[in-house]
């Protein structure tokens, strides 16, 4: 199944992957990268010739060096920079030379693209929905102009209904405040 994944759209995982953040890269990949590139040989690029071409510094790179995993370390490094990115990855790879780790991890950051666009496009579909601007709160249609006693099912009688009731709790708690001495002010409209 997984072979099936970066056949059906090879052209589509490859223009998106430039443009992928690095945290797309889950940990399978990242440990099976590390232990291409951990490894130090005379004949292949490791680490560090991957740290130069990300314009880490030397004294990064040798603080890398006392990492138990420096791969890891760099990627996770690496990922708050600026221009770090899966495509960036792979041309990087490539421009070392890298093409065992190219042809053995090529399917599997495939894979881990297109789960990632998957998650990112349901996360964007469970988003509610929302106006991007926020501006004043007056109504710029008629429909929301607001409430009027003609919304009301039980007509004008409902509003006047729930006037009163107002105005009766308003007095009632007038009058048991009066009993404990105490005081409230509460204007009463006489309309």
């Amino acid at each position: 199944m997984a072979a099936e994944v970066p056949g059906e759209g090879s052209a589509s995982p490859a223009r998106s992957m430039s443009s992928l953040p690095l945290a797309a890269l889950n940990v399978r990949v990242r440990r099976r990268l590390s232990l291409f590139l951990n490894a130090r040989t005379q004949v292949a690029a490791d680490w560090t010739a991957l740290a130069e071409e990300m314009d880490f510094e030397y004294l990064e790179i040798r603080q890398l060096e006392t990492q138990a995993d420096p791969t890891g370390r760099l990627l996770d490094d690496w990922q708050g920079r600026p221009g770090a990115s899966v495509g960036r990855l792979l041309e990087l790879l490539a421009k070392l030379g890298r093409e065992d780790v190219l042809l053995e991890l090529r399917p599997s950051i495939e894979e881990d693209c297109q789960k990632y666009l998957l998650k990112q496009q349901q996360e964007e579909s469970e988003k509610p929905l929302q106006v991007a601007a926020v501006d004043s709160s007056i109504p710029r249609t008629t429909e929301l102009a607001g409430i009027t006693t003609l919304d009301d099912p039980l007509g004008a009688g409902g509003w006047w209904w729930l006037s009163q009731m107002i105005t009766w709790k308003a007095r009632n708690v007038t009058s048991r405040l009066s009993l404990h001495s105490a005081s409230l002010q509460v204007p009463i409209r006489s309309d």
